[in-house]
């Protein structure tokens, strides 16, 4: 199963920019992810996007959250939570100095 799948997900913001008309020209949304790091504080991203509405025809009111989600691209925010929770809770390789190394070794 997915890291997307268990997060927990919430609207931050969703803000409709509208034509003279009232229906929405470009919409601006953040949408958060959480999830829980064992032994850590939970993983949060807020992911942001903005879209330009081609054929403006609907009232903010009108839309769906579903809606809105079709329009920033879910699938591609739900991969990008995937890759960056793994990043997140991948232990990092250890890290040394030699600081004992003989460059004159070296051809």
């Amino acid at each position: 199963m997915a890291h997307s799948d268990d997060a927990t997900k919430a609207w931050v913001s969703a803000i409709p920019t509208k034509n003279s008309d009232g229906n929405v020209i470009e919409w601006y949304c953040e949408y958060k992810y959480t999830l829980a790091v064992s032994g850590e504080a939970d993983y949060i991203h807020t992911f942001k996007k903005d879209a330009k509405i081609e054929t403006p025809s609907k009232a903010p009111a009108s839309y769906t959250k579903a809606e809105l989600l079709t329009l920033m691209n879910k699938p591609h925010w739900d991969a990008m939570f995937n890759k960056k929770y793994t990043v997140h809770t991948t232990a990092q390789p250890t890290i040394t100095i030699d600081a004992s190394f003989d460059v004159s070794g070296l051809n």
